[in-house]
């Protein structure tokens, strides 16, 4: 339809023509060459079959989709005889689609309790294809004014981007997990996706037009024309993609050569010669931290979420015969206490242990009306030659740096002494021995004694900066420039400014916890880049470029194992009974604080481990049972989407060379992993 519309508007444009060229005997002949630029409207008409593809999976296969765009450039007409010649024509062309196809793979899905339905997605390309276009075609005036041109093109694509989405079409009110009915999938460049290999193939098509010459003064001609080109190559080099194009535009040319006039000689003044106008423009690349260039500049933001829930052991160990407290127990001076705090306390479990005497002393002067009871024990086997006198002091010491590091009231603290603890490990070999020369700590005020609670993030960024490249053309009457970086929230990233033109890269040093606040609680965005520039004589010019960000959150689980988009939370319980897997009193405060923080939609790991002492075997068997018997307590309020129990036995994670060591390792450790919501 649009085809005959443009050859019947071709038509009265050439009678129109056939009119002027009998009416003025002025007009320039077709024997002389022409120039000048043209411009089209385009309907692109992509065909074929490829697929999208971010270095794991492939997202989606898409065939056909049709777009209008535009082309602009430059044409000659060159004359051979008065009918024929040549055209050679270079140009722009956007060639950019949108691809539509409906997901194949459906899931389904609770819309309530008892309600399960198909979950209905399709997906949405937008791809960004940019060629330089060079058509040289052959030109015959059959008709005149009317002519038709035919011949080949080439074409170098100098962009093949891609940003794909999911959209939900049914059932309505379903959401992902952004809390909308849309999510991006991936974006980026074809020949930048993951790890397939892939490139930009060069266009080789066929190009026919029909046009008519329409003269406005003797050298002054425009050319309605209409054209189709069909394309032999594919787009990508992995792909059957090809771009086919209907275009419809104008030309204004202008005929050069001599023409017939007075040969008078009238003196002129001298023509005033302006300076071309600058053009502005600029490429972004990316530099990553090995030196390494990226052609393009994608911001990936990787966020690794540590929680953990710490024990807190309130045993103090001292070496045989001694009272004094042992190097490894951070000791901190007295105008240092008010700077301490738990949140501080980023080191491994054993690291946090050791800071035991600033946190006691960091909450009761938190917690006024508290009181502590410190029960200094010795061993009689190694304290040989001892009394209780060794204990009061053991329980003594505890109390001395308290009352003088942390200016805690002496009547806020009860010393006693007994010989063995209560609790005491086994006499019979040297490891138990040594945990039995303690002071034990305990309080009126759980909150004393309670967990520690541990939440930080640690960020990495890739790559490292962003280097702004100018490309500057008549650059010689800029006066000033400004450049400015800012997310898509209005968050402002990076400004820099100077005199005269940008000739040289500009680097922004990302700062990835700038980077993770401006994009916090999103899986990612847009920084956009804008060059302004201010000429002598006032003019006012610009160039824009947009920088993707995608962000990451991942979490560790107890075995090294990354796990993206889900948050990891460690909680671990110690003081089981001596070899029962009973859970105790004591962890009777964590096993709460877990039902509360898991969901329906979490995974729950349960690891039992054990020290040293005792049967290999006989203690991986009583560390499953203690795993078990943990996720039965759990399983009591809330039942997770999965859950499963490890008997680790003696996988010893801590030092087993310190009494704390094997302490902690006797353990049970609860991980839940649950869907980060971006």
């Amino acid at each position: 339809m649009r085809t005959r519309y443009a050859i019947a508007a071709l038509a009265l444009c050439a009678c129109g023509a056939s009119s002027a060229f009998a009416q003025d005997a002025d007009v320039p002949t077709i024997e002389r060459m022409r120039m000048g630029p043209m411009v089209a409207g385009t309907y692109n008409m992509h065909d074929g079959a490829f697929n999208t593809y971010d270095g794991i999976l492939e997202c989606a296969v898409f065939d056909k989709a049709n777009s209008l765009q535009w082309l602009a450039g430059y044409l000659f007409d060159i004359p051979l005889s008065s009918s024929v010649g040549l055209s050679p024509r270079l140009y722009y062309w956007k060639a950019n689609g949108e691809f539509v196809t409906p997901n194949p793979n459906q899931v389904r899905v609770a819309i309530d309790e008892q309600t399960v339905v198909p979950l209905q997605t399709e997906h949405r390309l937008e791809t960004s294809l940019d060629y330089i276009g060079l058509d040289v075609l052959a030109r015959w005036s059959f008709a005149s004014p009317l002519y038709l041109a035919i011949g080949p093109t080439v074409g170098l694509a100098t962009r093949a981007a891609y940003e794909q989405e999911e959209t939900i079409v049914s059932p309505s009110g379903i959401t992902f997990a952004n809390g909308e009915s849309a999510r991006k999938i991936i974006a980026g460049n074809f020949d930048e996706q993951g790890t397939l290999s892939t490139r930009r193939e060069l266009r080789i098509a066929a190009t026919a037009a029909l046009g008519v010459d329409i003269p406005l003064s003797p050298r002054v001609i425009v050319s309605p024309e209409v054209g189709f080109a069909y394309g032999f190559t594919n787009v990508l080099t992995s792909f059957d993609w090809k771009v086919n194009m209907v275009r419809a535009g104008v030309a204004l040319t202008y005929a050069l050569g001599d023409e017939s006039r007075d040969t008078t000689i009238i003196a002129a003044a001298a023509p005033d010669v302006q300076a071309p106008t600058p053009v502005l423009a600029f490429d972004v690349q990316g530099r990553r931290a090995d030196g390494t260039t990226q052609p393009y500049a994608e911001i990936v933001l990787v966020e690794e979420v540590v929680s953990d829930l710490i024990p807190l052991l309130p045993y103090v160990f001292f070496d045989a015969k001694s009272s004094d407290l042992a190097a490894r127990y951070r000791g901190i001076s007295s105008d240092l206490v008010s700077t301490f705090s738990e949140e501080q306390l980023t080191d491994s479990t054993i690291g946090v242990y050791h800071d035991l005497l600033n946190i006691i002393g960091s909450r009761l002067t938190r917690y006024s009306d508290a009181t502590i009871t410190i029960q200094g024990c010795r061993e009689p086997l190694d304290d040989v030659g001892s009394s209780d006198a060794l204990s009061s002091a053991r329980a003594s010491t505890v109390k001395e740096y308290l009352t003088g590091i942390w200016n805690i009231a002496p009547s806020r603290i009860r010393v006693t002494a007994r010989v063995l603890p209560e609790e005491a490990s086994n006499r019979a070999i040297e490891d138990g021995r040594e945990e039995n020369r303690r002071a034990e700590i305990s309080s009126n005020d759980p909150r004393v004694v309670a967990p520690i609670s541990r939440r930080f993030t640690t960020r990495s960024i890739d790559p490292v900066a962003v280097a702004i490249m100018p490309a500057i053309q008549h650059g010689e009457s800029i006066a000033s420039w400004d450049l400015g970086l800012v997310a898509d929230n209005a968050t402002p990233m990076y400004t820099t400014r100077g005199q005269g033109a940008p000739n040289a890269a500009m680097l922004w040093n990302l700062d990835r916890d700038a980077v993770g606040r401006a994009f916090e609680n999103r899986p990612g965005g847009r920084i956009n880049a804008s060059l302004e520039a201010v000429t002598t004589d006032g003019q006012r010019l610009g160039a824009q470029r947009t920088v993707p960000v995608r962000r990451i959150v991942s979490s560790r689980r107890l075995n090294g194992q990354e796990v993206r988009d889900s948050i990891i939370e460690r909680y671990s319980l110690i003081f089981f009974d001596f070899d029962t897997p009973r859970v105790s009193d004591f962890n009777t405060q964590v096993i709460g604080t877990i039902q509360q923080r898991m969901k329906t939609s979490s995974s729950v790991t349960v690891t039992g481990l054990t020290d040293r002492i005792g049967d290999e075997a006989h203690n991986a068997e009583l560390a499953r049972k203690r795993a078990q018997s943990v996720a039965n307590a759990i399983r009591s309020r809330i039942v997770p989407e999965r859950m499963g129990t490890v008997g680790a036995g003696e996988n010893l994670i801590y030092d087993n060379e310190l009494p704390e060591g094997r302490m902690y390792n006797r353990t049970v450790i609860v991980e839940i992993a649950t869907p980060s919501e971006l």
